[in-house]
């Protein structure tokens, strides 16, 4: 910071649009130096972070704001070995699953299987063609009737073409083992259809911990 304001200073005997660009970085820079807390506690630890949904992580950081989280003055005492694990666990953007029970219990209670309807619909696909005159090449183009199919909830959509499709939620949980290098690792659950029932042997979860497949073939929906 210190050496920045000696800086400033000697910019101020420049002129003109140079003088605006370099004084805009700068001004980022000292912005910059805002965004961390004024945290004064001396031993390892880590922070509690939690974003707009109520997911809480914890984080061995200081930064006000960090990957969509909110820092806040809870925290934890780390040792020396908790505090490598809490770097891999942020590195791999993991979440205690205890500690975000509720949320994740009514986000469960949200996700109800729904069937999703098969639709046609026309399209106008366009054919380039080229043609020369001399020097000159023009590009023009004829279109074409062209039939596609999505997928609808609506079951009244205009053009069903009476295919349908059961979509149902799976979620993932993980746990964290060495390997024989004494490296952290992530180990997946199976897909499930309640993550309570793996959380006691998959502490872990990711934001993403839920994805819909069709039913039928587990196929992943987009």
């Amino acid at each position: 910071m210190k050496n920045l304001k000696l800086n400033l200073k000697k910019l101020l005997s420049l002129k003109g649009v140079a003088l605006v660009l370099v004084l805009t970085t700068a001004t980022t820079s000292l912005a910059g130096c805002s965004k961390k807390s004024d945290c004064s506690i001396d031993i390892n630890h880590a922070h509690k972070y939690v974003n707009d949904d109520g997911y809480i992580r914890y984080i061995d950081k200081e930064y006000i704001s960090y990957e969509g989280y909110t820092w806040t003055d809870d925290y934890i005492k780390l040792s020396e070995s908790e505090r490598e694990f809490y770097k891999f666990f942020d590195k791999k953007n993991l979440l205690r699953i205890d500690d975000n029970l509720d949320v994740i219990l009514s986000q469960q209670e949200k996700n109800c299987d729904y069937v999703e309807y098969r639709y046609s619909y026309t399209y106008m696909m366009p054919i380039p063609h080229t043609m020369r005159s001399g020097k000159s090449t023009i590009t023009y183009f004829t279109y074409i009737p062209t039939t596609h199919h999505s997928w609808t909830a609506d079951a009244n959509h205009s053009n069903l073409t009476g295919e349908q499709r059961m979509c149902h939620y799976v979620y993932t949980a993980y746990k964290v083992e060495k390997d024989e290098n004494g490296d952290y690792v992530l180990i997946p659950s199976e897909e499930v259809d309640d993550i309570m029932t793996v959380m006691n042997e998959y502490p872990y979860i990711k934001e993403d911990y839920y994805k819909v497949i069709n039913l039928e073939d587990g196929v992943v929906l987009d």
